[in-house]
Order: C-alpha cells, then structure tokens, then sequence
C-alpha cells in the first residue's frame, strides 16, 4: 500500500470521477483506475461502484474514507511538526482569506522575502475549515472553539461616482441613500449582511441593482454610476478610482479576525505570518 495510493483513493472519493484526479495529479485516468483497482486487490474488498463515466464509494469504501483520511491527517501533521523542528522557518502555510485580501497580499510579499522556503495555499471561499492553519475572516459566529485574534476594526463609507449629487454633501445619512440602487456583495457576504442591518435599523430595505462576488468589479460598477455601495475604507485602501468619492458612515464598522482551530499544529511559520499580520495591521 502506497501513501499515493490513498491519495488518489481520498480524491477519487470527493470527486467521483477517476479523470477529474487525474487532472489534478497530472496524470492518465487509467494510472488512477490500475492504482486504486491495486488497492481493492490488497485490501481484498471493493472500495467503490462503478456506473458508467461515474464512480462512488460503497459502504466498505466509506468506512475506509474515514479511516484513511484520519490517518492523513495524523501524517500531514507528523511531517508539519518533523519540518518544523529542523530549526530553520520552512513548510508551507494554508489560508482562508475571506476577507481584508489587500493586506494578506501585502503580509506574503514582506514575509517571502524574509522567509523564501516558506510556500502559501490560499483559497478565498473555503470547505473543511479544520484544514487550514488561518481563516482570516469577519465572521467568527460559526467557528465555535476557534482562537480568535483581533486583527482590525475599520470604518465602513458609502461608495458614488465622482458627478453624483451627493458628492456634493459633506455628510451622508441614511435618509440620503435610502432610494438609491445599491451594488452589493453576494448575499452570503458579512459586508452585505452588515448593509442590509444598516439599512433595516435605519427604516428602509435596500434596492438592488447588482450582486457580486468580486470586490474589483464592485467597485467598477459603482465608478461607471450603476449605483452605490457600502464598503470597507482599510481592507480596500487604496483600491478606489479618482472617479470614486466615499463619505463615511459614523459608528458603522467591521472586525476582522484571525481564526485557527486550537487543536491543529501551529508551525514557527504561521506563528512568524500571524505577528507580521498583526504588526502591518497596526501600522497602516
């Protein structure tokens, strides 16, 4: 039994489909088919139906899956500790960016520099959270039992083009946008959480125009006057057009954390990441 093996079993698993492993590992399907075939030979059951162009585990294969990917897990684990005690900042440093990507982006290009043989993985929406050394988030009701680490509360501002009337005015309140067309980010998002309870203490439910999942054409939308939106001034800091004026919203704020499940090993690298974080956050 080979630990690639298990690996082309654990992926075949989540895929269903022996030619989407494949892809990933660079490799013919008929390199996963023989090797997994190998491994139900050795174990002496089957470890997945097989329909047409689609496979899925069977009951013997499932309670293999969870076995092995325990088993995964511990050995990623031993290897993360083995790399981590040779003395020298080294391994790699798994990342849910959510949120405040600018200065995530900003904290692996100081950190390369000062750490080269240090490698990141980084997803900006995630699935099995336990996975990752660092969820940077402004949610945390759903990561119960996580270490928490406050990273920045920052102002939120109201976002218009340049030639609307209310670049005209010093001040915005609620009832100067009230029945403007919002463009907001995708529903599932704390900024758009956090402007629909603005709008909802404040009286009046907002009008949407457009929905999003890229903050870059969020801010494109509002610059060519489709609407405006409510946005964040630090994580977006330097990201607005000319063409963009944003007035701030007095007492509207957003936290961004740091989130780590206690019970997954913090490397001297992550440990090095989160401080470098932590230190850019408070100076900018």
């Amino acid at each position: 039994m080979e630990f690639l093996q298990l690996k082309y079993f654990i992926d075949a698993a989540k895929t269903e489909n022996f030619s989407e492993t494949a892809k990933k590992f660079f490799v013919p399907p008929s390199a996963v088919s023989q090797s997994i075939r190998r491994l139900e030979t050795e174990l002496g059951f089957k470890l997945f139906d097989r329909k047409a162009n689609k496979v899925s585990l069977c009951a013997a294969g499932k309670i293999f899956y969870d076995a092995v990917t325990r088993a995964e897990d511990i050995i990623l684990e031993a290897r993360r500790k083995v790399e981590d005690g040779c003395g020298e900042i080294t391994g790699e440093i798994y990342i849910a960016v959510l949120c405040n990507r600018r200065i995530v982006s900003k904290a692996i290009e100081i950190f390369k520099k000062l750490y080269p043989k240090v490698s990141f993985k980084l997803v900006h929406g995630y699935k099995d959270a336990e996975k990752y050394d660092l969820i940077i988030s402004d949610q945390i009701s759903e990561y119960t039992g996580y270490e928490k680490t406050h990273l920045v509360t920052e102002t939120l501002a109201v976002a218009f083009p340049k030639e609307h009337p209310l670049s005209q005015k010093g001040n915005i309140s609620a009832a100067d946008i009230k029945d403007e067309q919002f463009i907001m980010m995708s529903e599932n998002s704390n900024l758009s959480r956090i402007t629909r309870e603005y709008a909802a203490q404040n009286g009046f439910v907002p009008k949407i125009t457009i929905e999003c999942e890229d903050p870059y054409y969020l801010r494109n939308y509002i610059e060519i006057g489709l609407g405006i939106g409510i946005v964040p001034m630090f994580s977006w800091k330097g990201r607005f057009s000319d063409n963009i004026i944003c007035r701030e919203l007095s007492g509207v704020t957003r936290t961004t954390y740091i989130l780590r499940d206690p019970d997954r090993y913090i490397t001297s690298a992550v440990k090095e990441f989160c401080s470098l974080l932590e230190k850019l956050c408070k100076e900018q």
